[in-house]
C-alpha cells in the first residue's frame, strides 16, 4: 500500500479574507477552487510542491445550517482543521478495519472549476475516531489532475507535526495505513511548516479549530 499526504485544510470565516491572508503570508495569490454543494463551503488552493493547501470557508450562496460552513462561519481567526491522505481507498479501508477503525465510503464527490471543468473524486472517512482532525480522511483523485500540480505555488511543504493525548494509538493507526508521521503526546493539535517566498510559515490549529470535525460520522 502506498499512502501519501495529499493536502491540508485551513479554515477561515471569509474566503475573500482568506485569499488576502494567503497573499500577505506567502507572497502568492491562491487560486479560487469552487463550491462544495451541500457542505456550505467553497475554497481556494495553493500548491506546496508535494502537497497543497486548501483554504476553506463558508459559501454565502449556500445554507449555513448544520454543515461545515456553519462550523467555520464564526471563526475569529484562521486555523488548521485537518489533513487528507491519498491512496487506494479500498486498501486503506481494509487496513483501518484491521486496526479497529471503521470507515464510511468511498463516496463519489464532484465540483466544477471556474472554467466549467467537472472534477470528480472519491472520499473515504474514518468513523468515530477519537483523534478528530489529527486523523486524516482519504481521497482518490481518479482521472483528475492533482491540485498540487495545477495551482499557484506558495512554497514547499517541509513538516507535519501532530500532538494527541493518546499519541501511540494515533501513530499506530497511521502506521497501519503506511503513513509514518511522528505524533507527540499532548493536547490535540497539529501544525504544518512551509518554506515560502516570504520565509518559513507555520500553520497550526487554534483553540477554535482543534476540536472541529469535517465530513466525519460519529
Amino acid at each position: 500500500m502506498t499512502t501519501r499526504i495529499d493536502h491540508f485544510m485551513y479554515a477561515v470565516a471569509s474566503l475573500t479574507e482568506g485569499i488576502e491572508w494567503a497573499a500577505d503570508t506567502f507572497g502568492v495569490a491562491a487560486a479560487y477552487g469552487g463550491e462544495h454543494v451541500g457542505l456550505g463551503t467553497r475554497n481556494a488552493l495553493l500548491s506546496l510542491g508535494s502537497t497543497y493547501l486548501e483554504i476553506i470557508a463558508p459559501d454565502p450562496a449556500q445554507s449555513q445550517e448544520g454543515n461545515a460552513g456553519a462550523q467555520f462561519a464564526n471563526l475569529t481567526s484562521g486555523g488548521m482543521v485537518t489533513w487528507v491522505a491519498e491512496g487506494d481507498l479500498n486498501a486503506i479501508a481494509k487496513a483501518l478495519d484491521r486496526a479497529g477503525v471503521p470507515t464510511q465510503g468511498p463516496n463519489r464527490t464532484q465540483r466544477k472549476t471556474e472554467s466549467g471543468e467537472l472534477l470528480v473524486w472519491d472520499l473515504l472517512f474514518p468513523i468515530g475516531s477519537p483523534h478528530g482532525g489529527r486523523m486524516p480522511f482519504f481521497i482518490d483523485w481518479l482521472e483528475c489532475a492533482n491540485p498540487k500540480d495545477t495551482n499557484p505555488v506558495g512554497g514547499e511543504f517541509r513538516a507535519l507535526a501532530i500532538t494527541a493525548p493518546d499519541a501511540d494509538d494515533l501513530a499506530g493507526t497511521l502506521h497501519a495505513i503506511d503513513l509514518d508521521i511522528a505524533v507527540s503526546a499532548g493536547p490535540p493539535g497539529m501544525s504544518v511548516t512551509i518554506d515560502s517566498p516570504r520565509g518559513e510559515v507555520v500553520l497550526a490549529t487554534t483553540n477554535e479549530t482543534s476540536h472541529m470535525q469535517f465530513g466525519r460520522t460519529h
